[in-house]
């Protein structure tokens, strides 16, 4: 082959390779989609990230809309991270922008190019769209707001009641996605709540205070112990309004009888911490004999109400008249019989109509009683006696309860017993013990057919006087 030849055929090879490798630079169309997956749920106050990607019609990345054109992101509430994007803001056809929701409710996000909107193309079913649609639901509860009444009624239920709200105001009702466990501290107790245990989001239960002083209503999350809110309960001040007495209709003299005392205030509600904000009570009579015990310790009461084994000592109609020590002025009274006279005690009408018929009659003087009296005298180192009181008196048998003041605890009283002897008869014994508060147990047993009187004699300093006597 000649030279000639050699170079047609190098030239006709060179024109076969440039012609089979032609390049053609394929640009992606403009921006016809933004292919999306995403949660629709969105949790108040917290930020979530969101995915775009922007294609042209033919699912290839895009950004090509033109330099002097932006997208506009355009939302009913929700926060975002972007309101317009750029094409030097997407990368390979795709960007991240973040979007918050704070209250609850339905918000949209839609995009628009040159003012015209631009189709969502939702994953993983690639439904079409013009714009995504979300729910924000509550945050856990960082917000206690106690809604109970500023004061209560000591001794009465008391409502605690308490909303729980997250951190941006919105009340907790969403709680599926939520664990939490609430402390709730009152008047000295606590009580455990879930937050499942919730009705919408308030939260209530009843507690019973016994105190006469503030207490704290205090809410802590379990976890952090975080105080999420608390709040200062003041007693309400009952004013004594009236005592009632309750009796029986009618008794027999020096016989035990049950004696009822109720102290209602000034809004006819039974004060039922009485024993801790009011006085004893004393009980005077219109009779000439005399009601055992006529001194009630505000002690006795429990729950605004005392209980009193009393006895009288005379056959006659009386009228109870309970004083406040330490008021001038009585209360009004109320018993439970609601004869014209209010009587507690009757005679009975065999011995009325007996009497009535022996009217001219000589009624022959009454025997001289048998009696007796026994002093106990204790030691002033122990403490200064401040008042003795009658608890029970049923069967011959009678309890007093002997209270001291400024116990000094160095010294102890050691237990004592003695028999009681009427013109050398044994009638009974007594005896005397220590009670776990360090106050006086006195006892007394007697035969049928005496009685007993304990008291604190006047005139000498810790001295106990017992009288023993003939009914």
């Amino acid at each position: 082959m000649n030279l000639k030849s050699i170079r047609t055929f190098f030239l006709f090879i060179l024109f076969l390779i440039n012609f089979s490798f032609a390049q053609v630079s394929i640009k992606p169309g403009e921006i016809s989609y933004i292919e999306v997956q995403y949660n629709n749920i969105l949790v108040a106050g917290e930020a979530y990230n969101i995915n775009l990607k922007f294609t042209d019609a033919f699912g290839n990345p895009s950004n090509n809309f033109g330099l002097a054109s932006k997208i506009k992101v355009v939302s009913n509430g929700l926060e975002i991270s972007k309101s317009e994007i750029y094409p030097g803001d997407i990368k390979n056809g795709e960007i991240v922008i973040t979007v918050k929701g704070k209250k609850t409710g339905f918000y949209s996000l839609a995009f628009f190019l040159d003012e015209k909107p631009l189709i969502l193309k939702v994953l993983p079913l690639e439904a079409l769209t013009s714009s995504m649609n979300f729910r924000v639901i509550n945050n856990k509860a960082e917000i206690a707001v106690i809604e109970s009444k500023d004061s209560y009624l000591p001794g009465y239920p008391y409502e605690i009641k308490i909303s729980f709200f997250d951190r941006e105001g919105n009340p907790v009702l969403e709680k599926s996605h939520i664990n939490q466990t609430f402390l709730i501290n009152a008047n000295g107790g606590t009580k455990e709540v879930n937050i499942n245990d919730f009705n919408g989001n308030v939260y209530k239960f009843d507690i019973l205070p016994f105190v006469v002083e503030d207490f704290n209503i205090v809410v802590q999350d379990k976890s952090n112990k975080n105080i999420l809110a608390s709040k200062t309960i003041k007693p309400e001040i009952q004013t004594i309004g009236k005592i009632k007495v309750i009796t029986p209709s009618e008794t027999e003299a020096g016989k035990p009888f049950t004696l009822e005392i109720k102290v209602y205030d000034a809004q006819d509600r039974l004060i039922k911490v009485y024993d801790k904000i009011g006085a004893d009570i004393k009980l005077k009579v219109n009779g000439s004999g005399r009601i055992i015990p006529d001194i009630i310790p505000k002690e006795a009461f429990v729950e605004g109400v005392a209980q009193i084994q009393a006895i009288y000592t005379k056959s006659e109609t009386i009228n109870i008249e309970p004083v406040i020590l330490g008021l001038n002025t009585s209360i009004d009274v109320e018993k439970k019989a609601q004869k014209e006279e209010k009587k507690i005690v009757e005679q009975p009408k065999k011995e009325q109509e007996l009497r009535s018929e022996k009217k001219s009659e000589q009624i022959p003087e009454e025997k001289e009683k048998k009696a007796t009296t026994v002093k106990l005298k204790f030691l002033l180192e122990l403490g200064i006696i401040n008042k003795i009181s009658l608890i029970s008196a049923k069967e011959g048998n009678y309890t007093y309860k002997v209270y001291f003041s400024k116990r000094n605890l160095d010294y102890e009283v050691r237990n004592y017993e003695r028999d009681i002897l009427i013109e050398k008869e044994n009638v009974g014994k007594l005896n005397f013990v220590e009670d776990k508060d360090h106050n006086i147990i006195l006892n007394i047993s007697l035969k049928d057919g005496y009685t007993a009187e304990a008291s604190l004699l006047k005139d000498s300093k810790n001295t106990v006087e017992v009288k023993v006597m003939e009914k």
